[in-house]
């Protein structure tokens, strides 16, 4: 009897299961969850600065919508980036900043199963700092005030799906200047967890 009853404890898992897939398959417009890290750097015009990659973190909501093999996606993030300056006297400080992120891209699945997707996609992203540290810039030069609140860049980047999660790895890229005083476009590569709930 015992086993009896785990046999059809575990069919009706296993058919949730395939329903699940299913229904997931059905509707076009998927919503969910995300998060993951990133690695950030400012490309800077000053010679007398040097900039590298140092690890930040984000999180935040995604919509998908699907269209056959093309899927349009967009999310909304809150970020936390940094990039470790070096300045040509030794010094060595993080400049951080902390900002609402909302890309959309356009994506191509290369594999298209029921349970199984691996695509490519690119779009834009815009970007509106909410706070930001970068003393160690001021103390070179007083033109470094603070970023502009609104910036847009690009992305580009490839990404599986497993059922309900998806994972993504993008590069994205600045198209303006973080700030009007000086010339320095951020770039980040960032690797994301996600989970679709619809």
């Amino acid at each position: 009897m015992r086993t009896h009853k785990c046999l059809l404890f575990l069919s009706l898992i296993l058919s949730f299961i395939a329903l699940s897939g299913k229904a997931q398959t059905l509707s076009p417009v998927h919503f969910g969850i995300k998060g993951g890290g990133n690695f950030s750097s400012l490309s800077l015009s000053d010679t007398r600065l040097d900039s590298k990659f140092s690890g930040g973190y984000f999180a935040g909501a995604m919509v998908r919508v699907d269209l056959r093999k093309v899927y349009i996606q967009g999310d909304v993030l809150f970020a936390q980036k940094k990039s470790k300056i070096e300045t040509n006297d030794g010094r060595t400080e993080d400049a951080k900043w902390k900002s609402i992120e909302v890309p959309l891209v356009i994506g191509y699945k290369i594999v298209d199963l029921s349970l199984l997707n691996v695509r490519v996609f690119g779009g834009g992203v815009y970007s509106y700092v909410m706070d930001d540290n970068i003393s160690i810039l001021n103390n070179v030069n007083n033109s470094y005030r603070e970023f502009d609140k609104s910036n847009v860049g690009y992305q580009l980047g490839a990404g599986v799906d497993i059922s309900r999660f998806t994972i993504d790895l993008r590069y994205e890229g600045g198209l303006n200047n973080l700030s009007k005083d000086f010339k320095s476009k951020p770039n980040s590569f960032s690797l994301s967890l996600g989970y679709f709930f619809i």
